[in-house]
C-alpha cells in the first residue's frame, strides 16, 4: 500500500527529522572537547524549550533550525543536524546516568561547590557495583546540571527529582502528613 503521505523534498541536502541538513563546503568533524560548547548548545535549547519550541519530547521544525543557526552564529562552527544531535544524546545519556544515581536516593548531602552528592565511601561501593559510570559523578556532578534539568528531566525516563541542598532535620522543618 503507498504512502498518503506527500515525498518530502529536499534541495542540496538531506533531511533529518522534517529538518534539511544543507551541507556546508567544509563539512568539518564536530569537536565537543570544549565545555564552552556544550555550554552553548545547552543554552540555545533551554531558550528554544522557554518559546515553546519543543511542545514535547522533541523540537519543532522551526526550533531546530533556531538551533543549528544560533549555534553557528556563536561558535563559528556550522555543524549539521546530524553533528549536534548526537551531542544532544551524548548530553542525554550523561543526565540520564546522573538522574539514575540519584533518584529515589533519600538522606543524601549536597555540595553546592562541586555540585555533587555528600554521603558514604560504603554508599559509592554499592553504586559503582550497580553501574561503574556513575564513579565519574563522585568528585564533581554535571556541569551544567540546571539546563539539562530543563532539557532532560521530562524526556528521560527515571523518577528523577531536582537535588535540593541538603537541610538538617528539624522540627522547623519537617512536614506532617497528617490532615
Amino acid at each position: 500500500m503507498a504512502s498518503k503521505l506527500p515525498p518530502r523534498r529536499v534541495v542540496q541536502g538531506t533531511n533529518v527529522g522534517n529538518v534539511d541538513v544543507i551541507p556546508s563546503e567544509n563539512n568539518i568533524k564536530a569537536r565537543w572537547d570544549d565545555t564552552n560548547t556544550d555550554q552553548i548548545v545547552l543554552k540555545i535549547c533551554v531558550e528554544e524549550i522557554q518559546i515553546g519550541n519543543r511542545p514535547h519530547s522533541h523540537f519543532t521544525k522551526e526550533g531546530l533550525k533556531n538551533i543549528l543557526s544560533k549555534f553557528a552564529t556563536r561558535t563559528g562552527f556550522s555543524y549539521n543536524h546530524k553533528q549536534l544531535k548526537n551531542r544532544w544524546d551524548c548530553l542525554k545519556k550523561e543526565f540520564d546516568i546522573w538522574a539514575k544515581l540519584v533518584e529515589h536516593q533519600i538522606g543524601l548531602g549536597w555540595d553546592p561547590i562541586k555540585r555533587t552528592v555528600l554521603t558514604s565511601d560504603d554508599w559509592w561501593e554499592r553504586k559503582r557495583q550497580e553501574n561503574p559510570e556513575y564513579l565519574k559523578w563522585r568528585n564533581e556532578g554535571p556541569k551544567f546540571l540546571d539546563m539539562m534539568e530543563i532539557c532532560f528531566k521530562d524526556i528521560v525516563a527515571t523518577g528523577y527529582m531536582a537535588l535540593v541542598p541538603y537541610v538538617e532535620p528539624s522540627s522547623e522543618n519537617e512536614v506532617s502528613n497528617e490532615r
